[in-house]
């Protein structure tokens, strides 16, 4: 066959294989908000409405005070992250919610909200968002992750000084949180609730919140790696009813607890450095964990505590007590009888 001929028919093979997978190899227009030239919007929400999957969002320096729902396949991103805010003044429950796939949110502050960014996935399929380099503070929460299935990307935003959580995800499997510092929050730092499982949380610098990472009601199989954690009040890290999860390479430094480990098994601890905690790690009614030989234990109060706690009825001390001072009466009684 001739060269030149083999070379056509791959060329229209490639063509019809485009056009059978309709992919579209036009580029997405930019939107852009807050600036001086014609056709700009003075909303980053009228651009949404106006804008097309695919389509590129570009927001200028300003104070926007705005509650956004992005539900198209958007890139939106900020000219700067520093004064580029968005700030609901608390009056709306989310500065962003997410109700798509492929969206992707940069360049913000994201202040003043109950939540600071939403992704939902109990009603619309929400997967494959990445949430990067932006500043969350003075939320209630700076992002939650509720009911997703699959893959939101959070990567290298600044979470701090939030009056709950940093990072919450409920019911929520096969997440990626990296590289993230999540410092000075009032409750947890990256809190992870009722069966989210195979979530990967890797490289975070966790400080100086009330407990750095945990755990609770069921969130198996999740890798936690190569973090720093560090000077968060209560524990480091915390596990309550989970199991299964692998907890490897952290650096846990002068918390109160390095890691709490409550009613729950199987879970895999190896090769982290415990240093300067009140307790190393602190264990109750948790058997059939993995502690491995090669963790660090450095200049703590203690390195590892094993226990159980004491169950007591409520209330028994109290009729205990009444049955001992009737017993002491009647046995005095029956006394001064025979002496008489």
């Amino acid at each position: 066959m001739n060269k030149n001929i083999a070379i056509l028919i791959l060329f229209i093979l490639i063509i019809n294989l485009i056009a059978l997978t309709g992919v579209n190899c036009e580029a997405g227009k930019i939107l852009y908000v807050g600036g001086t030239g014609t056709g700009n919007y003075s909303c980053i929400q009228n651009a949404i409405y106006n804008a097309s999957n695919g389509d590129t969002i570009l927001v200028f320096l300003g104070f926007y005070n705005e509650s956004i729902i992005v539900n198209k396949t958007i890139d939106l991103i900020g000219k700067n992250k520093n004064n580029t805010i968005i700030d609901t003044n608390n009056s709306f429950y989310c500065a962003i919610l997410i109700q798509a796939q492929n969206i992707s949110i940069s360049g913000f502050t994201i202040q003043n909200n109950t939540v600071g960014i939403y992704v939902v996935g109990y009603e619309t399929l929400s997967e494959n968002n990445t949430i990067t380099n932006n500043i969350f503070r003075t939320n209630d929460c700076g992002i939650y992750l509720s009911n997703l299935t699959c893959c939101t990307l959070i990567h290298r935003n600044i979470i701090s000084n939030n009056h709950g959580e940093g990072i919450r995800l409920y019911g929520s499997n096969n997440n990626i949180i990296e590289g993230n510092a999540i410092n000075k929050n009032g409750g947890f730092g990256i809190a992870i609730w009722d069966s989210s499982n195979n979530n990967l949380l890797k490289n975070n610098i966790i400080a100086e919140n009330l407990k750095g990472i945990t755990l609770r009601r069921w969130c198996n199989n999740n890798i936690i790696l190569e973090n720093e954690i560090l000077k968060n009040q209560k524990a480091g890290i915390s596990l309550t009813y989970s199991f299964y999860n692998n907890l490897s390479k952290n650096y846990i430094m002068n918390n109160s607890f390095g890691l709490s480990v409550g009613d729950s098994s199987e879970n895999i601890i190896y090769n982290n450095n415990f240093s300067g905690n009140n307790q190393g790690i602190y264990l109750y009614d948790s058997p059939n964990n993995t502690i491995e030989q090669n963790n660090i234990f450095y200049r703590n109060n203690q390195d590892i505590w094993d226990g159980s706690r004491t169950i007591k009825t409520p209330g028994f001390e109290l009729p205990a007590v009444i049955f001992l001072i009737l017993l002491v009466f009647l046995f005095k009684r029956k006394r001064n009888v025979y002496q008489q």
